[in-house]
């Protein structure tokens, strides 16, 4: 009878351990669950022990509460929300999460003003006038839109600002002169409006690029990428926050140490295998240092060190 009462005790560990870690992303059809489904595959691949498996959420903002409440220990999450919970700012003012750690970082979402490309908005004074779709009210598009529009003496009280159900069907049918996202290309929603009809997106850039970026390290230059979207044959310029695979420092250097490894020790398979993303930072150099909002976790580190070491990064 011994033995029997204590066989749950003694199948705890195992039954614990098969359990797969959880990355928090965003929707089922989002990158961000598509990127941690294959670096979960991939460090499966690498480690026959580790397993793990996206988990949809509703994106970075409960991504950073599930962190603070530990009810994960690992997620993606956009960098400018990254660095302002980590410095308590904006939407953390007075609830700042300094245990917060990065890994490393996945893939740029460029700023993307998508107009028509035979309409008459050319010029981001115009749209201060213009109906448009800076994305829902609070959200992290909107917030970076704002900021952008500010730059051109644009509050958002002026602005003739909508919220449409299909911004793709909305755009063609004139309905609204632009729509503002923060993604990753190619992207469903702007394929979708460029088979209804002719679109182009706005270039960010000169001084206004330089104005909005200055105090703002979690915005880069960037750019949309060219020969994506029919008709748009040329890289157009903008600025973009990195997407970063975040922890917390209480996590185990151990833990993070293996996993950083599994997921990132195949990279040359992991770019084979996601060649259609073209915003993805495929090169390990480019995953890490300034990029990072938060201090790098010591497990991640450890393992970029290695490479350094190695002459691979």
């Amino acid at each position: 009878m011994k033995i029997w009462s204590l066989l749950p005790l003694l199948l705890a560990p195992s039954l614990q351990a098969a359990s797969p870690l959880k990355i928090d992303t965003g929707s089922e059809q989002g990158i961000y669950y598509q990127m941690a489904k294959e670096f979960c595959r991939l460090a499966h691949e690498q480690d026959e022990d580790m397993r793990c498996q996206p988990n949809a959420t509703s994106g970075s903002l409960e991504n950073l509460d599930r962190l603070a409440r530990k009810k994960s220990d690992y997620a993606i999450v956009q960098s400018d929300w990254l660095y302002q919970a980590s410095k308590g700012e904006g939407a953390f003012a007075g609830a700042p999460q300094p245990g917060l750690k990065s890994l490393f970082a996945t893939h740029a979402e460029p700023f993307t003003l998508m107009i028509r490309a035979d309409g008459d908005i050319t010029r981001l004074e115009q749209l201060k006038t213009a109906p448009i779709d800076l994305g829902l009210k609070g959200s992290g598009t909107r917030k970076t839109a704002l900021a952008l529009m500010a730059v051109v003496g644009s509050r958002e009280q002026d602005l003739d600002l909508k919220s449409v159900g299909n911004v793709a069907e909305a755009l063609c049918d004139k309905r609204i002169d632009a729509v503002a996202l923060v993604i990753g290309h190619p992207n469903r929603m702007v394929l979708d409006a460029a088979k209804r009809c002719p679109i182009t997106f706005m270039a960010i850039e000169g001084a206004v690029r330089d104005q909005l970026i200055k105090g703002r390290p979690y915005y880069q230059p960037s750019r949309i990428p060219a020969r994506i979207y029919p008709g748009n044959t040329k890289p157009v310029p903008t600025f973009a926050i990195a997407a970063t695979l975040v922890s917390r420092e209480d996590v185990p250097e151990a833990d993070v140490y293996r996993l950083t490894k599994a997921m990132l020790g195949q990279q040359i398979q992991f770019n084979e295998q996601t060649y259609g993303y073209a915003n993805l930072f495929h090169r390990a150099r480019n995953k890490t240092g300034a990029v990072l909002m938060a201090p790098q976790h010591a497990g991640a580190a450890r393992y970029f060190a290695e490479l350094k070491t190695a002459g691979k990064l």
